[in-house]
């Protein structure tokens, strides 16, 4: 091999290596701007998502539904009712006649509600007050009250994340006696439900709780001709263990007892009215051992 047969060969495989870096020189900066334009479309992507989600963004960072002026309205399928943060149900007046509802949490994990008074009713959002607090869910299979006011329910549900809660017209035991009771095993069956509902309609404004078994025991009064968030509407009773307690309410038409109990505890419970009577009734003592039905007929 002659000496001008390796001087060609060696320039040629310069040539070689110039090319390749300059083809990967360039292969990187084509990937570079490929990546800037996805990344662009994504964030654009991402930003109209986050449009589309948005209520309203205030000053103090937090965003409130009830302030746009075209708000979002969740439709239900059947009882249930599913979506992502915040917005609106509409019930006409015509539909729940002001019966008791209850809200019970499927999935999610803290839902807060709000209903708007019935004097804001139709006003636009820059001159409505801020609606009511009815009530919060912070776990799946919660459920609580809703009280209707005697006008259109609008109802607004405030999350930060997706949800499903069913809302239908709650199974409500009216007493009629002065007295009821209940008592249940701690199963944790899915039929073995660990919350009751109870009205009471006459002039009593006291009552005595009692409470027998090693779980924990909420009461929660609510009434019917209160503002969603009046002071007669609050947990009025939550302790742990066996319990004997006397709380009272302001005087109403209709007052609303939800009781709680724990899903794995033995337990029962009653509630005897403070009614004015000279003769009051004597009750069997409060047990576990031996399951009873409330004394008092169905709404």
């Amino acid at each position: 091999m002659s000496m001008t047969d390796l001087s060609v060969s060696r320039t040629a495989r310069r040539g070689i290596r110039t090319f390749s870096v300059w083809v990967w020189v360039w292969g990187a900066v084509v990937l570079f701007i490929g990546a800037l334009n996805t990344y662009a479309v994504e964030e654009e992507v991402l930003e109209n998502e986050a449009v589309e989600n948005e209520a309203v963004e205030l000053t103090d960072g937090f965003t409130y539904p009830w302030e746009a002026a075209e708000p979002r309205v969740f439709e239900s399928d059947g009882t249930t009712y599913s979506g992502w943060g915040g917005g609106l149900i509409r019930i006409p007046v015509e539909e729940h006649d002001q019966d008791p509802y209850a809200l019970t949490m499927v999935a999610g994990s803290y839902i807060s509600f709000y209903a708007t008074d019935a004097e804001d009713l139709g006003q636009p959002a820059t001159d409505r007050s801020f609606p009511s607090s009815v009530t919060s869910i912070y776990r799946e299979g919660e459920e609580n009250l809703v009280l209707p006011q005697d006008a259109d329910l609008e109802l607004w549900v405030d999350a930060d994340g997706p949800w499903e809660f069913t809302l239908q017209k709650a199974e409500v035991t009216e007493i009629t006696n002065g007295f009821a009771t209940s008592s249940r095993t701690g199963t944790g069956a899915s039929n073995d439900k660990n919350i009751r509902h109870l009205v009471y309609r006459g002039d009593a404004v006291s009552a005595q709780f009692s409470h027998r078994g090693p779980g924990p025991f909420l009461v929660t009064i609510k009434s019917l001709d209160s503002s969603p968030d009046d002071s007669s509407s609050y947990s009025a009773i939550n302790v742990i263990g066996d319990a004997d307690q006397r709380t009272s309410w302001d005087p109403t038409a209709a007052v609303y007892f939800s009781i709680k109990t724990g899903d794995f505890y033995d337990a029962a419970w009653s509630i005897d009215i403070d009614e004015l009577a000279t003769d009051a009734p004597t009750h069997a003592p409060l047990t576990t051992t031996a399951p009873t039905t409330t004394e008092s007929t169905p709404r």
